[in-house]
């Protein structure tokens, strides 16, 4: 908690001597096109910012392009071009003088920390062109109901950005009449994401993705992880002698991805696996890469299965916790009347399922084929030049 409050107090500080320079060093960025974009808060390089970050460096070397990173990311020497230490005074510099900003989560953890802090400083970057790209497809996680404080500052948040990005009209809905976004500034255009996606290619192996979601209640419980459902279900699932059997047979791994929030317990599941045909993916790996390589995706409530969707892969649904997870978080589409792909609620459902769609040759069920046009408007691979074209008519 002390490491947090310092990280703020350096933060504000550096915010306020980027403030008093900012006169001094404004003729340095007169007619200057400079567009910062960011993730994660500064810790991950993947998701949507990462891949129209890179269409950015390769089509657009004319716009000086930025990505937003912490200095003590693991990432920092894999991500290419020129960086911004996040949170330094070079950064609120930037901020302030940049004609677009991008980013995946908002933009005072993308792109400018506690920016929202000192409302007068944002006097500068008021025609900046906010661009919010979101790090997933809206699906199965509502959001929370807020306290009318905190409500203010999210609705008002969402009214400042210019451009939202939305894949279809089911999301676009949601975005506007759900989230309270202004229903001219949310654009169908596309994930920038899906750039990187095939939409009907045999995939690089057989192996599969596990990408469980994180839940808040066992996040931020004092109890022990080892002792929760959530983990016993995993666990059971991953070791389940049936299923390694078959894996062996076939020489098919499951590779598991668990959510960056979610990433502290890695080594809790590690430590108990018995099978030698489950892979665990660094929190720093490009997630996108390990989507396209993989044959079929497992989850239980993430929009990674969307990613898939997209390629018409094989999803396998495993939701041992449906009735909390409704309860607690809830989806926008209906997890027992609107779901698609193979689903099952406890382990020995899973496990006939997977053992299914691996005998089936990863064969995709016609319910998930008749879902892709719900959330996709374009197949085309052009998502990122949609997202500049946008943010260029902004600009201008």
């Amino acid at each position: 908690m002390r490491m947090v409050f310092m990280d703020k107090v350096k933060f504000l500080i550096n915010m306020l001597l980027a403030f008093f320079i900012y006169p001094f060093n404004k003729h340095k960025f007169n007619g200057r096109d400079i567009w910062l974009i960011g993730g994660h808060s500064g810790d991950i390089y993947n998701d949507n910012s990462k891949f129209f970050y890179e269409y950015m460096l390769k089509e657009h070397n004319d716009v000086e392009t930025y990505w937003v990173v912490n200095k003590d990311s693991k990432v920092f020497d894999k991500i290419p071009g020129k960086k911004l230490i996040r949170g330094s005074v070079e950064n609120y510099l930037y901020y302030y003088n940049s004609k677009a900003i991008v980013f995946s989560h908002a933009p005072s953890a993308d792109i400018a920390p506690y920016n929202f802090a000192v409302p007068v400083l944002n006097y500068f970057h008021k025609k900046t062109i906010k661009v919010f790209l979101n790090h997933g497809t809206i699906s199965f996680k509502k959001r929370k109901p807020m306290n009318k404080k905190f409500k203010n500052i999210i609705d008002n948040l969402y009214k400042s950005y210019n451009i939202v990005t939305a894949s279809s009209e089911f999301e676009r809905n949601v975005m506007v009449n759900d989230w309270g976004m202004l229903d001219d500034s949310v654009y169908i255009i596309g994930n920038a994401r899906y750039d990187n996606l095939p939409t009907n290619e045999v995939a690089q192996t057989r192996d599969i993705l596990y990408t469980p979601t994180w839940r808040d209640w066992i996040k931020f419980s004092s109890g022990k992880f080892t002792d929760t459902d959530y983990f016993k279900n995993i666990m059971n699932f991953l070791n389940d002698d049936k299923l390694n059997k078959i894996l062996d047979e076939k020489d098919i791994n499951v590779k598991i991805y668990m959510h960056h929030l979610m990433h502290e317990f890695i080594d809790d599941i590690k430590e108990n696996i018995t099978g030698k045909r489950i892979v665990f993916l660094d929190k720093g790996v490009t997630l996108a890469n390990e989507i396209r390589k993989s044959a079929a995706n497992i989850t239980d409530y993430s929009s990674v299965a969307i990613d898939f969707l997209y390629m018409n892969r094989p999803i396998l649904f495993y939701q041992f916790d449906l009735d909390e997870y409704m309860e607690k978080v809830d989806s926008y589409i209906d997890l027992k009347s609107e779901m698609f792909g193979s689903l099952a609620y406890n382990n020995d459902e899973a496990v006939n399922k997977l053992i299914d769609i691996i005998e089936n040759n990863f064969e995709v069920m016609d319910n998930q084929k008749n879902e892709r046009n719900k959330f996709f408007r374009y197949n085309d691979n052009k998502n990122c030049k949609r997202i500049y074209d946008c943010v260029l008519s902004k600009i201008k």
